[in-house]
């Protein structure tokens, strides 16, 4: 697989030391991961849904515009007027 051979286990490949790097860690036993998840979850959710309201209901309302107007096409061109009038549209031209 290339290389000059086998450089060791990961984490202690043989390269130089790193110095001057810091890591803090959160005893398991110490988190909270769920603590006041019913109080506080349900108010936090709505007062952040609510405050991006502006940027999500413009691409939800278009997508269903879109999609409207598609199955609204879609149903009309399988129509008999549908086939009518595309079949004048072709003698047309």
């Amino acid at each position: 697989m290339g290389g000059l051979g086998y450089s060791g286990w990961w984490g202690r490949m043989g390269g130089p030391k790193h110095r001057g790097i810091i890591t803090y860690q959160l005893s398991p036993y110490e988190m909270k991961t769920n603590a006041h998840l019913i109080s506080k979850g349900t108010h936090n959710f709505f007062r952040r849904t609510s405050s991006q309201l502006g940027y999500i209901l413009p691409g939800i309302f278009l997508f269903w515009a879109v999609t409207h107007f598609g199955k609204k096409r879609h149903e009309w061109l399988n129509s008999k007027a549908g086939h009518a009038a595309q079949h004048e549209h072709e003698h047309e031209h």
